[in-house]
């Protein structure tokens, strides 16, 4: 079986707008593109993107999150122009210049975050509350004819670009997960699976990690498997830092992250990580090891729900994450989809 992911797939995912909280518009590309494979999916009452593709075994959650980092407006000036918050943890130095897209109540709004020009003053600004954005309304008034409100959303502009075997766009975290959850299930449609398989697209991870609680009260299952992106320490201002993890080296089995201050993180369930990396080993496929301090995923709460459920999560390499060019490699995703389709066929029985 070929393993391949569709690059339209992945630019499609990742050109929609879907910020913590406002994930619908991914949700419905993910969504059509499921029933274009007569998968059918239901999104829950938060929000959440749900498929099941039924079978004899194990009940099995694979977990990947619809949201993106982005921003949201907070204040509308006198002249037209737009402060915002950040959702999630969007890098703020690199935004003077870039442009924003604004979903409102009247569709789509293309903006760009203002800065001085360097000839006027050599220094950028410091943290959110400087940034402004010119949607070229000339008053508050015109903004809010356009559909700029307060709580408005805003995320990256999208643009997508092939580089050597690499991908480059906003949104690759996570929407590279759910992308490969999306081409799993269409390689597993209509088979006999040796386990119940969920797979969920769940929301709000960037800004509390806990969007698939729901999935996994609903559905209760043996175990579960989270799909995100991972960090990479392969660059030259990262090279030899903290870690090894790098683009280019294959999927990553994480064995613990977690977000310090917030009492957020996951330790891989041993027994079932071991078994993730037995099947990898069988089918070829190497592995990166992963211990991050920084990040963690949608599934890190999930072993302390209900009774207890064993946890893991593999990742894909990403390079600039949070930024409004990620880039991922080709062949990583490559490899994690075939790694996902060797567990959910091979699923680990406890």
């Amino acid at each position: 079986m070929e393993f391949t992911l569709p690059l339209s797939l992945l630019e499609d995912l990742c050109a929609a707008p879907g910020v913590s909280g406002f994930e619908a518009p991914a949700a419905q590309r993910i969504q059509a593109y499921l029933g274009a494979h007569h998968v059918d999916c239901q999104i829950d009452r938060v929000g959440n993107l749900v498929a099941r593709l039924p079978g004899e075994g194990p009940r099995v959650l694979l977990v990947a999150h619809m949201d993106e980092v982005g921003f949201i407006v907070r204040k509308v000036e006198a002249a037209g122009f737009l402060r915002l918050e950040r959702i999630g943890g969007s890098a703020v130095y690199a935004m003077p210049g870039q442009h924003l897209l604004f979903y409102g109540e009247t569709g789509l709004v293309p903006g760009v975050v203002g800065m001085t020009p360097p000839h006027l003053s050599g220094s950028t600004p410091e943290g959110i509350a400087a940034i402004y954005v010119d949607a070229g309304a000339r008053s508050a008034e015109e903004a809010l004819a356009l559909g700029l409100d307060v709580g408005t959303p805003a995320v990256y502009q999208p643009r997508f670009q092939q580089l050597q075997g690499c991908v480059a766009a906003k949104a690759l975290d996570d929407r590279g997960g759910c992308a490969l959850l999306a081409q799993l299930a269409v390689l597993l449609a209509g088979k006999r699976l040796p386990c119940d398989l969920t797979l969920a697209f769940v929301v709000q991870e960037e800004n509390v990690l806990t969007g698939a609680r729901p999935v996994a009260a609903a559905t209760g299952p043996d175990w579960v498997l989270g799909v995100d992106a991972t960090l990479t320490y392969d660059t030259p201002d990262l090279s030899a830092q903290y870690a090894d993890l790098s683009l280019g080296k294959g999927p990553a089995i994480k064995i613990m992250d977690h977000i310090r201050g917030r009492g957020q993180g996951l330790v891989a369930h041993p027994a079932l990580r071991k078994h993730l990396e037995a099947v990898a080993a069988r089918a070829g496929i190497a592995l990166q090891r992963e211990v991050a301090v920084g990040i963690s995923t949608a599934v890190s709460p999930l072993p302390f729900t209900a009774s207890g459920i064993p946890t893991a999560a593999v990742s894909f390499p990403l390079r600039y994450s949070h930024s409004p060019a990620e880039v991922a490699s080709m062949g990583d995703l490559n490899q994690t989809l075939a790694l996902l389709h060797h567990i959910v066929m091979d699923p680990w029985t406890g």
